[in-house]
C-alpha cells in the first residue's frame, strides 16, 4: 500500500478538496476487503431495510467484483449494521437466510464469489454497541479473524459511518462508493466512471446526522462509482 500513502500525502498540499487518479495499474491489491451491504453490494431498499430475500437486488456487477477479488487471493469480510433484527421485524434466521440468498445471488454471476465471513450488528442506534458501526468492533473482529493488520485492509461503503468505522479501526484505505447514500452524501456529485476521487475536505460532501463529533475522522476517502468500479 505504500502507493496509497505517498498518493495521499502528494494530495495533502494541494489546494483543491478532490483530486482524481486514474484506477489502471496504479496500486497494490489489499489483501482484506471489507465490505458493508445494503447500498454496495445490493441496491438500499430504504428504511427499515431488506427484510425478505425478494428484496435483494445486487448493485451492477457486484458478484463479477467480489469473484475478481477472490481469485486475486483478497479474503472478502462483510460488515453490516441489520437494527431490523433489534427492532423485531425479523429474526436471526430470517437475517440468514436473507444473506444466504444474498451468496446464491452473487454466485450465479460469478461462480468464485465467495464471502469468507459476515459480520453484523443487530443493536439499535443510539445503543452505545461499540460493534455498531461508526464503532469499530465489527472491523477490529475481522481483522483479528484473518489475522491481518489493518494497513493491509480495505473498507468499502456507501456511508460516513462505514468510513468512520473504519478510521476507528485504524484502516486508512477508505472508499465511498456513489450507490446507496453516497450520491447524495457527495452532494448528487457522480463518481467518475473510470477513475476515484480523493476527497480531503469536508466542503466537498454533506455531514450525516449520525457523523461523529469533532475533526471528521473518515477524512481522506476515496470516491467511487460502485463496488465493481473499485
Amino acid at each position: 500500500l505504500l502507493f496509497i500513502a505517498s498518493l495521499l500525502s502528494s494530495v495533502a498540499h494541494r489546494s483543491s478538496g478532490l483530486a482524481t487518479f486514474p484506477l489502471e495499474g496504479t496500486m497494490q491489491m489489499p489483501k482484506l476487503i471489507l465490505i458493508d451491504r445494503d447500498g454496495v453490494l445490493n441496491e438500499d431498499v430504504g428504511a427499515p431495510g431488506v427484510l425478505c430475500p425478494s428484496q435483494l437486488k445486487m448493485t451492477p456487477n457486484a458478484g463479477y467484483a467480489i469473484g475478481r477479488l477472490k481469485r486475486l487471493g483478497c479474503k472478502i469480510s462483510m460488515i453490516t449494521n441489520q437494527s431490523c433484527v433489534g427492532k423485531h421485524l425479523i429474526t436471526i434466521e430470517d437475517l440468514h437466510t436473507i444473506h444466504d440468498r444474498l451468496q446464491e445471488i452473487l454466485l450465479a454471476e460469478d461462480k468464485d464469489a465467495i464471502i469468507d465471513h459476515i459480520f453484523y450488528c443487530t443493536s439499535l442506534k443510539n445503543s452505545g454497541d461499540m460493534r455498531m458501526k461508526p464503532n469499530p468492533g465489527m472491523i477490529k473482529e475481522a481483522i483479528d479473524l484473518f489475522d491481518m493488520h489493518a494497513s493491509s485492509c480495505m473498507m468499502i461503503g456507501d456511508a460516513l459511518r462505514d468510513l468512520q468505522a473504519a478510521a476507528a479501526a485504524g484502516v486508512t484505505f477508505r472508499v465511498l462508493v456513489e450507490t446507496g447514500y453516497g450520491h447524495d452524501i457527495m452532494k448528487c456529485k457522480s463518481a467518475p466512471p473510470d477513475s476515484v476521487e480523493v476527497v480531503k475536505d469536508v466542503a466537498h460532501y454533506n455531514l450525516e446526522q449520525n457523523c461523529c463529533k469533532g475533526e471528521p475522522s473518515e477524512l481522506p476517502f476515496f470516491y467511487a462509482k460502485n463496488l465493481n468500479t473499485t
